[in-house]
């Protein structure tokens, strides 16, 4: 998957990075996805087989939009090295990573095999047979000095003559329709320059072996040590046909490269869609209370004016297990079209995600439409964004402009099940999942989303709620300092509430503040609010210490999101909103009865722990004409336990210095010489 997708809008070029990894090179040019005619169905009445003791798939009850095998496939993985660049590990190894249940090596959270049975809840056994290692004619750095993926070719040509004799193709025909349907190189040593040489990509071909076509193969990289993300994100292009998710966020391994190691599972519109989970289709009439545990099934709201093209669909997401890297649980809610291939334009995406916070609509620049990469803030959840209606997002249309006509309310606390009431109407119970009980949580979601209120409030300070300062109270106040480095993405500081001397002044257990103690930010005139603007039981700050709701450009510059469960707090910041230095004093509050304890949280913003080369940045006096919040946000290395940040233009050049001209850039990060995160970032 590409990098970049060139955008223009305002005169401006700008590429939006995507995180994800490699290609889709379709006859000799990327593309952002399969063509229609290059999708090819999996026909399930042939061919595939159940392996013993799987999960056999529901019965079908429509049909599926992308290729859909079911049972057991085979893929067939080939490898090679060169005189330049020889194998790292052995062919049982490359077996284990494929296929051991449990495989573990690197931090892999299980093998490929286990991925996709995880994700089709046992409904796909995809098994890979390895053969190699095959010695390449020429060094490496010939394929990967070729002009585009010419070089890719030409290796392809040589490892399918030399395997000729030793596999059989037809036998990776699944469903015996004349095309394989998994076809993948492993070579040895990294992908050197995207869009070049032997850059990971799925790839097409008109090549023939034992009477089978091998038109579709994926081309990943083996540079010693294992991650499954690039060989998934791969497979997803070649055995489903799904597109690159750009503009979508880290919800999908079909998008951003979130974790190579436990990639995200796949969203679970394209899971229904496989008949992996099943659709529930909802209509505007539908009324009454929905409760449903997470990736159990995916509601779908259909456009009644055309039905068999565009939709909404929602699900309850959790951040555990395979969506571990997301930073919250809740509803989330996608818009889909199947007119539109892929999400190759902002404006219109085949697949985008409806953000509880107002953002990513179509109506929005194109430069603006880039998720916050797994934010809390995309999903609907109790408290700051629990509902979702036409009259509360306006902005959110079916792609002609008309209304959508969904209305659905009172979405609960995430736990091992989730509510929501459709049309408003909470008497009733209009459908009952596997588990009707609805768990009331009390742990928190972690600090790095962008959550708040309803976005369409007139006002981004929160009123107070009824209560206010405790009659005759007995209260106890706890000092908490915070030292909290300066951070692009929300990342927090984790700080003990000292549950132990919290629990004793209330005269409870410690285990039942949770569910005994009433919570509440305290407001610089010493007044209770009951209005959670953060993460779960938490709060949104101002610079003096008020209640306020999540903005980007203020008031909100600090957070802290309480975890009552195991008594510890989550301090962050807005970014770009702080400088080195800046000091803020929040309170909140834990109430039981006539016994009141304060938390009063100093926030000190730290300085920078690395010198910035500030040459073409001071002013003639040596005065830094940048903040240090942006200098420290785009410094070319950071030393964070042998981390170091990268940057990219828009063209994908690495860039020598700390980019400091307007514009946007793709920031990577990179530990041990491996890349573990990427993100958009823009210079103002």
């Amino acid at each position: 998957m590409a990098f970049f997708k060139k955008m223009f809008f305002g005169g401006l070029v700008c590429a939006l990075a995507s995180n994800s990894f490699a290609d889709i090179v379709y006859q000799g040019k990327r593309v952002q996805a399969w063509p229609s005619d290059a999708i090819t169905k999996f026909d399930n009445t042939r061919g595939a087989l159940r392996a013993p003791g799987m999960l056999r798939a529901p019965a079908a009850t429509e049909k599926s939009h992308y290729s859909a095998p079911k049972g057991k496939i085979y893929g067939l993985t080939m490898l090679v090295d060169f005189s330049d660049q020889q194998a790292p590990v052995t062919v049982d190894e490359i077996s284990d990573w494929l296929n051991k249940e449990g495989f573990n090596r690197d931090g892999c959270k299980g093998s490929v095999r286990d991925y996709y049975l995880d994700v089709s809840n046992g409904q796909l056994d995809f098994t890979n047979e390895v053969f190699g290692w095959y010695r390449a004619k020429y060094p490496k750095s010939y394929y990967e000095g070729l002009d585009g993926y010419s070089g890719s070719d030409v290796l392809m040509k040589e490892v399918f003559e030399y395997f000729d004799s030793q596999v059989d193709f037809s036998r990776y025909d699944n469903d015996k329709d004349g095309v394989t349907e998994a076809i993948n190189v492993v070579y040895a040593g990294a992908g050197q320059t995207w869009g070049q040489g032997l850059w990971p990509h799925a790839g097409w071909s008109n090549e023939r072996r034992d009477g089978v076509l091998l038109q579709k193969h994926q081309m990943t990289d083996m540079p010693g040590k294992f991650s499954i993300y690039v060989f998934v994100h791969e497979n997803g292009h070649m055995v489903f046909g799904w597109p690159d998710l750009y503009w979508y966020g880290d919800y999908c391994t079909m998008g951003n490269r979130a974790d190579d190691w436990n990639p995200v599972a796949i969203n679970d519109f394209y899971r229904a869609d496989q008949g992996w989970i099943p659709f529930e289709d909802v209509s505007a009439s539908d009324l009454g209370k929905v409760s449903t545990e997470a990736g159990e099934k995916c509601y779908r709201f259909k456009n009644p004016s055309r039905p068999d093209k565009e939709g909404l669909v929602w699900s309850y997401v959790k951040n555990s297990g395979r969506d571990a890297v997301l930073k919250g649980s809740g509803i989330l809610m996608q818009h889909y079209d199947f007119s539109i291939d892929g999400n190759s334009a902002a404006d219109e995406l085949g697949l985008r995600i409806v953000h509880a916070d107002s953002k990513g609509k179509n109506s929005d620049p194109e430069n603006d439409q880039w998720p916050s990469p797994g934010s809390r803030s995309g999903a609907f959840f109790s408290g700051s964004y629990n509902a979702f209606s036409d009259a509360l997002y306006p902005a959110i249309r079916w792609y002609s402009g008309a209304e959508t006509g969904l209305k659905f309310t009172d979405v609960s606390v995430s736990g091992s099940a989730l509510s929501f009431c459709l049309g408003g109407d909470c008497s009733s119970t209009a459908v009952e999942s596997s588990s009707s009980v609805v768990a009331q949580s009390s742990s928190s979601v972690a600090a790095t989303s962008s959550s708040s209120v309803n976005s369409n409030s007139s006002s981004s300070i929160i009123p107070n709620s009824s209560s206010s300062v405790i009659p005759s109270a007995v209260e106890e106040s706890i000092s908490l300092a915070v030292q909290l480095p300066i951070s692009d993405n929300y990342t927090p500081v984790v700080v003990d509430l000292q549950g132990t001397k919290v629990a004793e002044s209330l005269g409870l257990k410690q285990s039942e503040i949770s569910t005994k103690a009433s919570f509440y930010a305290v407001e610089p005139d010493g007044s209770l609010n009951s209005n959670t603007t953060g993460e779960g039981t938490g709060h949104w700050f101002d610079s003096k210490g008020t209640v306020a709701a999540w903005n980007t450009n203020g008031p909100s510059i600090v957070f802290s999101n309480v975890d009552l469960s195991t008594m510890t707090t989550k301090v962050g910041h807005m970014p770009n909103l702080v400088d080195a230095g800046d000091k803020f004093t929040v309170k909140q509050a834990l109430v039981y009865g006539s016994k009141q304890v304060t938390f009063v949280i100093a926030i000190t913003i730290a300085g920078d722990d690395v010198p910035v080369d500030d040459s073409s940045s001071s002013s003639s006096d040596g005065t830094d004409t940048i903040p240090s919040a942006i200098a420290l946000l785009h410094q070319g290395i950071l030393d964070m336990s042998k981390t170091s940040i990268q940057y990219f233009d828009m063209n994908g050049n690495v860039l020598g210095s700390t980019p400091r001209q307007a514009g946007c850039y793709l920031k990577r990060v990179m530990k041990n010489g491996k890349a573990i995160r990427q993100s958009v970032v823009r210079v103002k």
